[in-house]
């Protein structure tokens, strides 16, 4: 499957835009997005409104007014059963060690909490140049966590582990950066990707192959299939059950989807499907510009 033009995957998202209140209305829709339609577990290429539920019901067993309809402005909708979980762990020993120079892909943590996360990329602020640590949202600040906070790399509680402190951060984007102390060096590299270092942020597009350097999983690669108004899903390339690739686990939140034929950066994982049939397998990711905008960063 081939990327998706941008300006039909644009006039997608402005009907989805247009959609959303309406399908939103309907009960148990968690996420609503435009991209590969599935039957019978398999991908198509046919895009598709889709629509995703924590569980599908049986269509006797809903009434006519709980029934979604088959097509939208004659795109097919389809329905799909999905479960994001948040990505952080308490514990790992892989890339858990101490990295000089800096580099993303590896574990960090807010000593305040025994969870863990993968620190995205180092980026740079857009007034002062200065490098900056990015991950997630829900990895350094999460119900308790507070600017200033202390970041350590390897994620321990120690003081010597000290790499910086907190300093912005956005709830909608789930995203954070945090300044650097200068204890290391640094590398705006992403260990184990072969681009050196990362562009962008770009627009990811439906079709488009992907990978990812995270805590747990280490190096993964999926496909994109679909994309929301500020979001994106990924899906392992491969839908045979025996080439099967976990993309993420916990741990990788924080981590960054890179277009595999570029090394343009274009989202930032935060999620990952909780259901073990290799045939729901699905990442979830942040649009990098919306992260970008939010911090006021650039890579």
């Amino acid at each position: 499957m081939s990327k998706i033009h941008p300006a039909i995957q644009n006039s997608l998202l402005q009907m989805l835009r247009y959609y959303i209140p309406f399908i939103s209305t309907y009960q148990g829709v968690h996420y609503v997005d435009v991209g590969y339609k599935y039957t019978g577990g398999q991908r198509l290429s046919t895009l598709a409104i889709r629509v995703h539920v924590h569980q599908k019901q049986p269509l006797h067993s809903l009434t006519p007014s709980q029934i979604l309809p088959e097509n939208l402005d004659h795109i097919p909708v389809d329905v799909i059963e999905s479960h994001p979980e948040m990505q952080q762990r308490s514990h790992i020993e892989r890339r858990n060690i101490r990295f000089d120079p800096l580099i993303g892909g590896v574990a960090i943590r807010n000593p305040r909490f025994r969870s863990m996360g993968t620190l995205g990329k180092i980026v740079f602020d857009n007034e002062t140049g200065q490098p900056l640590g990015l991950t997630n949202y829900h990895v350094l600040v999460g119900d308790s966590g507070q600017l200033g906070d202390a970041v350590t790399q390897p994620a321990s509680g120690l003081k010597e582990d000290i790499i910086g402190h907190l300093l912005r951060c956005d709830e909608t984007c789930d995203c954070a950066v945090f300044t650097l102390n200068h204890s290391r060096q640094w590398s705006p590299d992403i260990l184990d990707l072969d681009f050196h270092p990362p562009t962008g942020p770009g627009e990811p597009l439906i079709g488009m192959e992907v990978s990812k350097s995270g805590l747990t999983t280490g190096i993964t690669q999926g496909l994109i299939d679909g994309v929301s108004l500020d979001e994106f899903t990924v899906v392992p390339l491969e839908t045979d059950p025996q080439n099967f690739q976990e993309l993420s686990a916990p741990g990788d939140s924080g981590s960054i989807w890179i277009e595999t034929e570029t090394g343009i950066a274009v989202g930032l994982h935060y999620a990952g499907e909780v259901d073990p049939d290799p045939a729901a397998e699905r990442a979830w990711s942040k649009k990098l510009t919306d992260v970008c905008s939010a911090l006021n960063i650039h890579l």
